[in-house]
């Protein structure tokens, strides 16, 4: 039975979607995967079809969650690459887990329990917040992975987002494993990048990915492009890749 890692950090704009769209496409050289998109911004969707989230419509986690069966609604992008899509109708998913309140936390995983077996590796994109989808998404995880940029706001995130998970898992008894803290978006040439890195390798030690994912401007472009191996350029830019999922794959058989 596969993995499901969670992949998230309240703060927007940190990589989450990024990272997730290109270590689910790198990983399916190897293995089964399953992507999921839960942000209503649905950014993984439109990252990984470059086609409107609209194409989509009803068709999304959000039904997928509403009839607690996913199959219906997965898409496959390749043989190994599936995805589950969604849209602005996940963001009513509160009103739908008031309407069964022993659901609240639990619905996405009672949902991906009945694809799990099917799949190496489920990787979930979750939103920039602390609310119930983020809860529900850490809940569903046996793996988090928590994204830092490395700039003081996300920093400041960092704690907060960990303590949450560590209290969820403690609330809900959970086997939740924290796989690790991924520096990401580094531009190497200033100083508070390193200084941030530095400090959060001091506090968090071994949490901490020993890969950092470098700001490279071929990556925004694979948003619009679609993830490509063509050129030497696409070979840098997902060579920082390469070797986060090689980490990961080690942390998650350990």
């Amino acid at each position: 039975m596969g993995a499901i890692i969670s992949i998230g950090n309240q703060k927007g704009g940190v990589g989450k979607t990024t990272t997730t769209a290109i270590t689910g496409y790198l990983l399916s050289k190897k293995y089964k995967v399953l992507c999921v998109d839960f942000d209503s911004q649905g950014n993984l969707t439109q990252f990984l079809t470059q086609r409107d989230i609209h194409d989509y419509s009803k068709m999304t986690i959000f039904e997928a969650c509403k009839n607690m069966n996913p199959t219906p609604y997965i898409r496959k992008l390749t043989y190994n690459l599936h995805f589950i899509p969604a849209d602005e109708m996940l963001a009513t998913l509160p009103m739908l887990i008031h309407q069964n309140p022993s659901m609240s936390s639990t619905i996405l995983r009672d949902t991906l329990h009945k694809v799990k077996a099917r799949y190496d590796y489920i990787l979930i994109d979750l939103p920039p917040n602390l609310g119930e989808h983020t809860i529900n998404g850490l809940v569903a995880s046996d793996y988090a992975i928590v994204m830092l940029q490395c700039e003081p706001m996300c920093y400041d995130a960092l704690d907060r987002y960990i303590a949450t998970m560590i209290h969820i898992k403690e609330v809900k008894k959970l086997n939740l494993v924290l796989c690790g803290i991924l520096p990401t978006m580094i531009d190497s040439r200033t100083i508070i990048d390193k200084t941030i890195i530095d400090r959060v390798r001091r506090e968090y030690e071994e949490v901490v990915f020993r890969t950092e994912i470098k700001r490279k401007n071929r990556i925004k472009e694979f948003s619009i492009t679609g993830i490509q191996e063509y050129s030497n350029t696409d070979t840098s830019a997902l060579s920082n890749y390469r070797n986060f999922v090689e980490e990961l794959e080690q942390r998650v058989q350990a």
